[in-house]
């Protein structure tokens, strides 16, 4: 057997893994960065300003090739500016190995510099987390990493290689590549049943999750809507599995819902879930089933069965499979039932797009995220991945038809954890791992803010990427429920505001600033001109305050029962409360 130090086989692994590329922020991980270089140059470094952007490069990355993909930072705060895009990785279902050069394992328990029991702090916000502790496991320990990461419901992993170990020459077994994902297929018995409650539906209708994205399911997907006409709604890790201008793609669920979804998902006497454990957002606090609806649910973990709502029929494997399976079974449908659902949603859509493109039209003095969003899809236009931010004002951009995702994969979304900044960041690596792509992220300027420091990365990496900034000065969406609740507007205005067209220029980026909607156009060909050159372009949309999609504001009241005073006023007064 060779003899070589654990990072030495870690470069090797990683070559035979298929990694092109890893994100990091080199410290006390020099050894590895070393290692590449010497044992795998094919490899390309990433260079980061911080810890935490090596993983949300990894989390975009792993997102938009469906393959693992691999970080690295530092111990101490390193590991733990690592967390918080970890948790995001593991509860978006996306493969992403993190290693991290600890702190010596002979002077464990000493108080050495930056001792952390990282394992410890890891275990909560990934899927397998561990230590190496004997050099001679290296290949295993790898191996096995690559395997936790992307079979069963994939998520992410942590491994802290201490840095005595690390370094101690050791004889070690050939590496062996990772088994490919394993895939499973459901019971018969449960694919007949199914088959038989989506013959006999008369509204059935589809919701996709992120595990339809991870198990490549968009053929089946769209097989199994167009064979018996049902509408496709997806959660927001679930966008993606259609293109957005197909006939049958009604947009996103609960919060997310636009007036014509909700009106057809209502309409629903199935619903079938894939993919998806139909979490809070996704379902209005679980408020929003079809009235009289049945379930089936399908899932590659049979963990997320029944965690939320008690499916009729559960499918237990991999989405794809199941799918696949399911059309098979299904007897052959009725060309007049599938024509007359084609028809009826055709017209409804017909008219709402109608309505969605009018508003898209620039007017007045003022810039809307409408305007520009329409203007987006017309400049960017097909072959464009949208990265998502978490706001309130950049949430426009999640609502079908304000913004649609024309080719299957082309979104990145974060998880249900939504951790502001990791999209700013995750484009940068959307365009490495895809750069005949357009690649564009629209953010607020909050979450602008978090992860400005990266703008000089994607400059160095000749990124060409877009970010539309929807400024509008504050923390708008904490800022909107004090307006609602009559709450005192402390802390989420910014009253200074940086310039964001100098801050992109003074990291190697173009900075154009749009406050006028007839700029906005203008704006975006010019800087998808300069993408196409590899050059990142930074707009700083001036947008006004608490401008939301109609959903969204009902949402808070519906749900939330936000801004409801006059009801709790006139409540109480018929109760004998007083005034």
């Amino acid at each position: 057997m060779p003899t070589m130090t654990p990072w030495h086989a870690i470069a090797k692994a990683l070559v035979a893994e298929g990694i092109d590329r890893v994100f990091g922020l080199p410290g006390n991980p020099l050894h590895l960065v070393a290692d590449l270089a010497r044992h795998a140059p094919g490899i390309r470094n990433v260079l980061m300003r911080h810890e935490h952007s090596g993983v949300a490069m990894a989390y975009a990355h792993a997102r938009v090739t469906g393959q693992p993909a691999v970080c690295y930072g530092n111990p101490g705060p390193g590991t733990t500016n690592m967390a918080t895009a970890l948790l995001e990785a593991t509860c978006g279902s996306l493969p992403v190995i993190c290693l991290t050069n600890g702190t010596p394992l002979g002077s464990d328990g000493k108080g050495a510099f930056q001792e952390l029991d990282a394992v410890a702090h890891m275990k909560p916000v990934t899927k397998w987390a561990t230590r190496l502790v004997d050099p001679a496991t290296t290949p295993w320990l790898i191996e096995r990493a690559f395997s936790v990461a992307k079979q069963g419901r994939p998520g992410a992993v942590f491994i802290d290689v201490p840095s005595d170990i690390g370094l101690k020459p050791t004889a070690m077994a050939a590496y062996r590549r990772s088994q490919p994902r394993l895939r499973s297929r459901p019971d018969a018995a449960a694919v007949r049943e199914a088959a038989r409650r989506i013959a006999r539906a008369r509204a059935p209708i589809i919701v996709c999750g992120s595990g339809a994205v991870a198990a490549g399911a968009a053929g089946p997907v769209r097989a199994l809507a167009e064979a018996v006409g049902a509408p496709v709604f997806t959660t927001p890790g679930g966008r993606g599995i259609l293109g957005e201008d197909h006939a049958l793609s009604c947009g996103q669920v609960g919060l997310y819902f636009t007036k014509l979804g909700k009106e057809t998902y209502d309409a629903a006497d199935l619903m079938i879930a894939v993919g998806s454990r139909l979490e809070d957002f996704s379902t209005g606090s679980w408020h929003y089933f079809p009235k009289g609806a049945s379930l089936i649910q399908i899932d590659v973990d049979p963990c997320a069965i029944a965690m939320n709502w008690r499916p009729d029929v559960a499918l237990v494997g991999d989405a794809a499979l199941a799918l696949d399976d399911v059309l098979a079974a299904l007897p052959a449908a009725d060309s007049s039932v599938r024509a007359r659902r084609l028809a009826a949603l055709g017209w409804a859509k017909a008219r709402f797009l109608a309505r969605v493109e009018a508003e898209g039209r620039a007017s007045g003095r003022q810039v809307r995220t409408p305007h520009v969003l329409a203007a987006l899809n017309r400049v960017f236009g097909r072959d464009t991945i949208l990265v998502n931010e978490n706001g309130g004002a950049d949430l426009w951009s999640y609502y079908w038809p304000y913004y649609r995702v024309r080719d299957e994969g082309d979104c990145v979304p974060m998880a249900e954890q939504t951790a502001m900044g990791m999209g700013v960041i995750g484009a940068i690596a959307a365009k490495l791992a895809k750069p005949h792509k357009n690649v564009v992220c629209v953010t607020g300027d909050s979450a602008l803010q978090m992860a400005m420091m990266e703008l000089a990365t994607a400059a160095e990496a000749k990124a060409g990427v877009t970010w539309v900034v929807l400024n509008n000065q504050a923390l708008g969406w904490p800022q909107y429920i004090q307006v609602l609740e009559r709450l005192p507007r402390v802390a989420t205005d910014f009253k200074v505001s940086p310039d964001f067209v100098a801050l992109a220029e003074a990291q190697g980026c173009t900075g154009i600033l749009v406050d006028a909607p007839g700029k906005i156009e203008p704006a975006l060909r010019k800087a998808l001109a300069a993408n196409r050159k590899g050059r990142p372009v930074l707009l700083d949309v001036r947008i006004p305050k608490h401008d939301y999609p109609p959903h969204f504001t009902q949402y808070h009241k519906e749900i939330w029962g936000l801004g409801q005073h006059g009801k709790r006023a006139k409540a109480k007064r018929a109760r004998g409360g007083g005034g």
